[in-house]
């Protein structure tokens, strides 16, 4: 039986036409004011769109707001809408995706620039600390996790699964990527390096490195499973992307991945294999692994963290952080000790 949402409890019939005729309309474009190239964005995208912006409404009209239309919306709703989603709790993460959403719909209705910075509704930015960099190493083998006696177990319950779990740990695909992967594709342009194409975020093409031989048996072993079809996908051939997506976490369930049994999530296994790229590109353990030992310079820190977001697939260097940590001010020059700087002032000039 299907649940009835929120906005179709409180929000009127007429209201509630408005509102998806203008998400009708415009939800189907992606509204980054950054992008070069614009593209129409994802289904998922426009499913979480559609529904925080009925909630949103929602939300609204429980705290004593009812409006005629949504667009009579005006700044001081914005600041309710914080001031309620900060008093519930809400992650900061949610919070600034929810403001995301709330300029968008701004600029459909002919007000943009009305959403002003989140932090003048949350009475300054400090009330607001957004996780940029991880403090927990995530990986399985901090965990305590044997990986490749966990895959090997994998092999044996479905061989498909090993592979794909190979993927996510030595290459750093997510799941959907792992499951979507081409493998003749995305070898056709040559041995050296993985063309990442389907499934990913935002659509962001990449090329991973192919160094190791266990990388290479590993793409050996999805041809194999996908046959000499050349545009075959490495998921289960009779389930959908959904289908898959839902027996891949049956699959981990079952074999003890999870939080609450081995302590560990899937994701975990890509960042292993971006804290390894780090550590190829820097010379020396990732910073999250604390090991006190520290990359020559602050440039060859942050060479090595811009291609590590490369081989992720995020194009910022920034997005390393919450995968192998930061160092903080540790490569910060430090002062010369041979300066006195306990000269008077006349001593200063001579």
């Amino acid at each position: 039986m299907s649940r009835t949402s929120l906005a179709d409890q409180v929000l009127p019939k007429r209201f509630r036409d408005e509102l998806d005729r203008i998400l009708n309309e415009h939800n189907q474009k992606n509204h980054s004011v950054i992008r070069v190239f614009q593209r129409d964005s994802s289904r998922k995208t426009r499913r979480e769109r559609r529904g925080n912006l009925r909630l949103i409404f929602a939300e609204l009209r429980q705290l004593g707001y009812r409006l005629e239309s949504p667009t009579h919306l005006k700044p001081k709703h914005i600041q309710a809408l914080c001031t309620h989603w900060q008093a519930k709790g809400l992650a900061t993460k949610t919070i600034v995706g929810l403001f995301s959403n709330l300029r968008a719909f701004c600029r459909w209705i002919g007000k943009d620039g009305m959403v002003e910075d989140i932090g003048v509704y949350a009475g300054g930015r400090e009330h607001l600390v957004r996780k940029t960099a991880a403090t927990e190493d995530l990986s399985w083998e901090a965990c305590g996790v044997d990986v490749e006696a966990f895959i090997e177990n994998a092999k044996q319950i479905d061989r498909r699964l090993g592979v794909i779990l190979g993927l996510q740990r030595y290459f750093g695909l997510r799941v959907k990527e792992s499951l979507e992967l081409r493998p003749w594709r995305a070898t056709a342009l040559g041995s050296s390096h993985l063309y990442i194409t389907d499934g990913t975020k935002g659509g962001k093409h990449r090329m991973i490195p192919i160094r190791s031989e266990r990388q290479r048996n590993i793409l050996h072993a999805a041809k194999e499973i996908v046959g000499n079809r050349l545009t075959a996908q490495l998921r289960w051939a009779d389930k959908t992307w959904r289908q898959a997506q839902g027996h891949f976490y049956y699959l981990m369930r079952k074999l003890g991945a999870t939080h609450e049994q081995l302590g560990v999530s899937p994701h975990g296994l890509r960042h292993g294999f971006l804290q390894d790229e780090y550590e190829h590109y820097a010379g020396v353990p990732a910073p999250v692994k604390a090991t006190g030992v520290l990359p020559a310079d602050r440039m060859e820190h942050k060479q090595a963290m811009l291609a590590v977001s490369l081989q992720a697939g995020h194009y910022r260097e920034s997005a390393t952080g919450m995968y192998c940590g930061t160092l903080g001010h540790q490569l910060r020059p430090k002062a010369n000790p041979e300066i006195n700087t306990n000269l008077n002032d006349e001593d200063k000039f001579e």
